[in-house]
């Protein structure tokens, strides 16, 4: 029951951040890729189809996977809202789906393991009409129900291929979920998969005459200086991922705000000091325990949550190295690696008795913090 209203909670005040995010901003959080997301889901309401307006004519959104536009159509159609309001329900509808897995799973310790969800640079990406919170549901879902080893059930590899189509149905970078089903050999899982990817890409070449509409072009940007910006982007979302504020982009932001944040962050990186002080103790009392640290290794490797989370970032890094229209790794594009990663170190930490009373109140406290970074210092009285 506690866990349930700590679960609860924890959705509130995201949604509570969110909202005072959204009131702060005049934009409405809405960048070039929402308009064309509210236009495509407006269309789609009107009968017109999935189709938008690109380059001076209307077409068909081969562009975007059509699973976003659709469900913000789907969620205006039924309460009537404006498609704009309608994405941000969608997106707290996502992460309602998001906790409702990780209770399935981790049952009185999914609270801790939630706590992820409260990084600073999550919110922000709750908050932006984007696909990536949806992509991000099921991606989890999908982590959720594969397995690693032979163990898994015929139904559960059922779930996982709907899940993973559901992925690849919301971003085309969905399709990454191929690599963990090859590596585990799950040959007839996969070859299903992708005879349903492999129709709707044949589905935009027939509209279009362009399987994603136009992607797939070698950058002309030296591949040095692709690489070096690539891993600086990655190194910032590593680094900074729960410990970003966004305020701080405001030119008009006041020197006391930014010294309270600057201390913020640093309370942040205390108490991660205080984290890996305790786990490299753990790890060196299980040594001298004699327990089987290596079967420790091995199950943190085998971890759906982790394998997903490296594939993710293996299969990205790879098409930003590739493909022109990719601009660059940040944060938007990395969350999905960022948020499976510390799930996965969450859940482990879970796992050990001892480890985790010692530290979930300094994983608290650190994601609190995070949650203080999220929220907007200018136009709320702050």
């Amino acid at each position: 029951m506690l866990n349930r209203v700590a679960l609860f909670f924890q959705f509130l005040l995201i949604c509570a951040v969110v909202y005072l995010k959204l009131r702060a901003d005049s934009a409405y959080f809405l960048t070039p890729d929402s308009h064309y997301y509210l236009e495509a889901a407006q269309n789609l309401l009107s009968g017109k189809g999935y189709v938008i307006k690109f380059e001076g004519k209307e077409t068909f959104c081969a562009i975007w996977p059509m699973g976003y536009s659709a469900l913000i159509a789907v969620v205006a159609f039924l309460t009537r809202f404006s498609v704009e309001i309608a994405s941000k329900i969608v997106n707290l509808l996502a992460l309602v789906g998001c906790f409702w897995l990780i209770q399935r799973r981790f049952h009185d310790k999914a609270w801790s393991v939630s706590l992820g969800f409260l990084a600073s640079s999550l919110i922000q990406l709750f908050t932006n009409t984007w696909s990536e919170t949806v992509f991000i549901l099921f991606v989890l879902g999908f982590s959720m129900f594969f397995s690693p080893t032979d163990r898994e059930s015929k139904w559960q590899k059922e779930v996982s291929v709907i899940f993973a189509f559901a992925a690849f149905f919301t971003r085309y970078a969905g399709v990454f979920l191929l690599i963990p089903l090859l590596l585990r050999r799950q040959y007839k899982v996969a070859f299903y998969f992708m005879v349903l990817v492999t129709g709707y890409l044949y589905f935009n070449f027939y509209n279009t005459g362009t399987y994603t509409g136009g992607h797939g072009f070698w950058p002309t940007e030296p591949f040095n200086q692709r690489l070096g910006r690539g891993m600086c982007g990655l190194g910032e979302e590593i680094l900074f991922f729960a410990v970003r504020d966004w305020d701080l982009k405001n030119i008009g932001l006041s020197d006391t705000v930014k010294w309270f944040i600057y201390s913020v962050a640093i309370l942040q990186w205390v108490l991660i000091g205080l984290i890996v002080r305790q786990v490299v103790y753990f790890l060196g009392l299980t040594k001298k325990l004699k327990i089987n640290v290596g079967h420790m290794a091995k199950f943190m490797l085998q971890d759906p949550f982790f394998l997903v989370a490296l594939a993710y970032l293996f299969f990205t890094i790879t098409i930003y190295l590739t493909d022109e229209s990719i601009e660059s790794l940040y944060f938007r594009r990395l969350a999905p690696f960022s948020l499976l990663f510390t799930l996965g170190i969450l859940a482990w930490v879970s796992q050990q008795k001892q480890l985790f009373e010692q530290t979930k109140w300094l994983f608290v406290a650190f994601f609190a913090l995070s949650i203080i970074h999220s929220t907007p210092k200018i136009g709320v009285g702050i």
